[in-house]
């Protein structure tokens, strides 16, 4: 009995290893967003607006999550619950010819190495699909806790700075980014900071189904960027 027992544990155990996924939820924070809105502030023809600019968050920070299983993995924002007080506003979005912000999310495939981006852009939906990129990292010793778990320094281009976790050997991050032998937690680079603010190594959370949009190129998608925020 107890063999048997013991067969069907170890038969068990892999389906219980398939089952579990890694799941990462982060605070990304704008720069961009904050720089756009202070410039908006300190317009004098705005002056007289500053009751509808009181709704615009500079310090705004939104959440998204990673989910990373069978080396598939989906970076999707999450949607905030619905304000339904009487004094809610309509929702700003800010458009101009230097930022506006858009709806995204990410996937990657590890094994075919390419990856998914499916952005919004005035109502539309445009993906995105290129290969995932062979970012030339440089690991520092420097190392901090996040979480609890000791991550250490990497960065790219003296523009970008990453805190991976090694206990955590699963070559992801946040966004577009990954590449390092450990999980990206923490990251900042000239647009965004990318902060962990909850980790589950035993999740049961499913990689997000790809969202459906136009397929365009990298090129031609900034070129239709470009043209709409110039219009």
């Amino acid at each position: 009995m107890r063999k048997l027992f013991l067969l069907n544990l170890l038969l068990f155990l892999p389906m219980l290893c398939l089952a579990q996924s890694i799941e990462v939820k982060y605070s990304v924070y704008s720069k961009q967003r904050k720089a756009q809105i202070e410039k908006i502030m300190s317009n004098a023809a705005n002056q007289g607006n500053k009751g509808l600019l009181a709704g615009m968050e500079a310090e705004k920070e939104d959440s998204f999550c990673l989910v990373i299983k069978d080396r598939l993995s989906s970076y999707v924002r999450i949607e905030p619950e619905e304000d339904l007080s009487d004094d809610s506003g309509p929702q700003i979005i800010l458009v101009g010819g230097d930022y506006s912000e858009e709806e995204r999310a990410v996937y990657k495939n590890m094994v075919s190495r390419t990856m998914t981006e499916a952005k919004d852009l005035l109502a539309e939906t445009y993906i995105v699909e290129t290969a995932i990129p062979k970012y030339d990292w440089k690991v520092s010793s420097d190392s901090k806790e996040i979480m609890g778990l000791k991550c250490y320094q990497a960065t790219l281009n003296d523009t970008i700075t990453a805190w991976f976790c090694p206990e955590i050997p699963v070559s992801d991050g946040p966004d577009v980014y990954a590449g390092l032998p450990g999980l990206i937690l923490d990251l900042e680079d000239e647009h965004y900071v990318y902060r962990c603010i909850a980790i589950d190594t035993n999740s049961r959370s499913e990689v997000a189904a790809k969202k459906r949009g136009k397929k365009v190129s990298p090129e031609r998608f900034e070129e239709l960027r470009k043209e709409m925020l110039d219009m």
